[in-house]
Order: structure tokens, then C-alpha cells, then sequence
């Protein structure tokens, strides 16, 4: 096992995920990718704009918006990078936009992975178990092993 893909989400189960992940990195010596996908667009306005606000007003909202959602993006993978660099594990950190397992999937394909670490629920609540959760997803279309932390 060489390259290791770690979906995390910044949930607390997404943390183990990455921990565990971080322990097999680290004893199998394997080259790792920490990904975050975000789901979130900004395709309105955020709550409170006026209709009558400038289209650049409107545009630098928006712009903002995108800026907050791509840094909470990075302070997850700041975050769940310390589990690797705590055991001496080189960890390279990705952000994606989409639907979360198709990019999982799609991603570790292209780039050669030989396992997805996954927690089992992240953020999403009802939500999610309406749709199906992320990792059955993962499970079902991964063409390479999928280990998912409870």
C-alpha cells in the first residue's frame, strides 16, 4: 500500500478517520492526501442582502462568502494535518468542490490511490441519511479498498 487518500469533513468522526488513517500511513510508510470536498457553492446572495445593493456589492459578498467557505476548508485540513506530522507522515492537502463521493472516487482513480480512510457519518444529519451517506457511496463505486472509521 503506497498512496492513502483521507476524506475528512472536520466532524468529529472525520478526526478519528484521519488519526487511523495517520497510524497506517505511518507504519506502512505511505505517501498520503488529506482531502476536504466542499459542497457548498455560492451561487445567492447570503441572508440579510437587499434588493436594491449594487451588482459590485453583491459580487463582493459573494466573493466573501466563497473566501469564508474556502478557509474553513483549510483550517480542517491544517487541523487533521497534525495527525500526520505528529508521526513523521508527509501529508498533502487538497480542497475539491462537487458531490463528495463522486469526487472521492473520481479522484483516487486518476491519481493512483490504493485506499480511501473515511468516516462512517460526518456532517449532515437527516439530511444525509435521507439521501444515503457519503461512505455507502464510497463503498459501493470505489475501485479500490475502502476502509471507513466508526
Amino acid at each position: 500500500m503506497k498512496k492513502i487518500l483521507v476524506a475528512v469533513d472536520g466532524s468529529e468522526r472525520s478526526k478519528k478517520a484521519a488519526e487511523k488513517g495517520a497510524l497506517i500511513a505511518g507504519s506502512l510508510g505511505a505517501e498520503v492526501t488529506l482531502m476536504n470536498v466542499i459542497t457548498e457553492t455560492v451561487t445567492t446572495p447570503a441572508s440579510g442582502v437587499s434588493s436594491s445593493m449594487s451588482i459590485e456589492t453583491l459580487q463582493e459578498v459573494m466573493e466573501q462568502k466563497e473566501q469564508e467557505i474556502k478557509g474553513n476548508a483549510e483550517k480542517i485540513l491544517r487541523e487533521d494535518a497534525q495527525y500526520f506530522e505528529e508521526l513523521g507522515v508527509d501529508v498533502k492537502k487538497v480542497m475539491r468542490y462537487g458531490n463528495p463521493a463522486d469526487v472521492l472516487c473520481n479522484y483516487a482513480e486518476e491519481k493512483g490511490f490504493d485506499m480511501i480512510v473515511m468516516a462512517d457519518k460526518g456532517h449532515g444529519g437527516v439530511k444525509r441519511f435521507l439521501l444515503g451517506s457519503i461512505s455507502d457511496k464510497v463503498v459501493r463505486h470505489a475501485q479500490i479498498s475502502v476502509l471507513v472509521v466508526k
